[in-house]
């Protein structure tokens, strides 16, 4: 998929292969990034350093991102350099080297990226809820890995893993500007013939059909991740979210723009910041994938205000789930994001992201841009039933990051558990 764009003598490129970190071995996480940024040290003909020089020379860009079903290769160049910039794609995916030195200096990165991560705490908290919510489904899998994972990758493994996901049928190329879809076209179809012949004589699995759906936990849980000496808290607490092709979608954006959005008039934004400044933050939001992910609240309040904020954004959604909304709110809600809608498409590459989010995760054409279109035709009372349907306060799975000794038995009064669903453990615990 290309849009021509003549504005600016510069094309974006996107190269896309519709599998991800769900796809990582249980013993193995992190292989399928590892295996990405792999692709961008070395190939048959030239060295990691010789390929910097040439995207250099050409004043060219090109960036890596795994994501939980997809991995992505973002460049851009000149128009001018596009013909020797696509063989230079050509070459990272379908010649790669994965040459040992690289493979330990890329382990080495990876992980003193993670031992820094223990020093965030929203990270770390982030990261330990996904994996707390989903237990052991893929989508729990943390996209750079564990650290004892990483350092048991072998070589022999990514290359497998290369061999197995780096396939014409996954493949996705999008793109905007000074080019033209026949041009990109043949470049998408040359690539994918090569990897085609490359792979006729190579066995695969069926690993990269994709994932089940994860199962809703059936009752309220809590997981502290015990750190020291700490004066401000990261909560999250959530549950299994939707996709994006559920009937209620609309309605439930609509209704967690209005209860959590990242607007000083969203419900906890106004509640918990505003009126009671137990929070420097509050807000909601959803992750979307082919199955449903997940919805997350996220508080990080001073640590003596913690009890209070968890206990009352408890208390909150009880209500919404009983009560539901304002309509005055979900009216104001409704016209601010109609009123934005367009800086959701309004520049080329945002709507290349669009592309790219469509077809990884199978919606139709032009689904990102009908947001303000099916938002304009939800009245409150139907918003309310989609949020009384999905809310479940009584179920939600709720992550801490704090000095557990200072706050248990707050925690424990907040979310109103006995200790059969509590769990501790310590921040540096893989």
């Amino acid at each position: 998929v290309f849009e021509q764009d003549p504005s600016l003598p510069i094309v974006n490129i996107h190269i896309a292969f519709k599998t991800g970190s769900i796809m990582d071995p249980k013993d193995r996480s992190g292989l399928t990034n590892f295996m990405g940024e792999m692709l961008m040290r070395g190939t048959q003909h030239h060295s990691k350093r010789e390929l910097e020089r040439e995207l250099d020379y050409m004043g060219a860009k090109l960036n890596f991102e795994t994501r939980a079903e997809s991995i992505i290769l973002r460049g851009s160049v000149l128009s001018s350099q596009l013909s020797d910039y696509l063989k230079i794609l050509n070459e990272i995916i379908t010649e790669p080297s994965f040459p040992v030195n690289e493979v330990e200096k890329l382990r080495a990165e990876i992980i003193s990226v993670l031992q820094e991560e223990l020093g965030h705490d929203s990270q770390l908290g982030t990261r330990a809820f996904t994996r707390f919510l989903f237990q052991d489904h893929p989508y729990g899998n943390p996209v750079l890995g564990r650290i004892s994972d990483i350092r048991r990758l072998s070589k022999e493994e990514v290359v497998r893993h290369y061999q197995e996901l780096i396939r014409e049928p996954l493949l996705l190329v999008v793109g905007s500007g000074d080019s033209t879809q026949q041009t990109i076209t043949q470049w998408a179809e040359s690539l994918g013939q090569e990897l085609t012949r490359l792979r006729s004589t190579q066995s695969h699995s069926n690993r990269t059909q994709g994932v089940e759906a994860p199962h809703p936990g059936n009752h309220r849980r809590l997981l502290i991740i015990d750190k020291p000496d700490r004066t401000q808290t990261q909560i999250n607490l959530g549950q299994i979210g939707i996709r994006m092709t559920d009937p209620n979608y609309f309605k439930l954006y609509l209704g967690n723009y209005a209860l959590g959005g990242h607007s000083f008039s969203s419900i906890l934004m106004r509640e918990i910041r505003v009126k009671r400044g137990w929070s420097y933050g509050a807000n909601s939001a959803f992750r979307f994938g082919l199955q449903p992910r997940s919805w997350v609240v996220h508080l990080f309040p001073a640590a003596k205000d913690t009890q209070k904020a968890l206990e009352y954004t408890l208390t909150l959604l009880k209500d919404i789930q009983q009560h539901g909304i304002s309509h005055e709110l979900i009216h104001f809600a409704k016209q601010s994001l109609i009123n934005s809608s367009g800086f959701m498409y309004n520049t080329p590459a945002k709507r290349v992201e669009n592309t790219l989010l469509e077809k990884t995760l199978h919606l139709p054409p032009g689904f990102m841009r009908s947001h303000a279109e099916k938002i304009a035709l939800l009245q409150p009372n139907e918003v309310n039933d989609a949020l009384r349907n999905f809310i479940r306060p009584e179920n939600l799975a709720i992550t801490v990051v704090g000095t557990a000794q200072a706050l248990k038995s707050a925690l424990v009064k907040a979310a109103d558990l006995n200790d059969e669903w509590i769990e501790i453990e310590p921040y540096d615990a893989e």
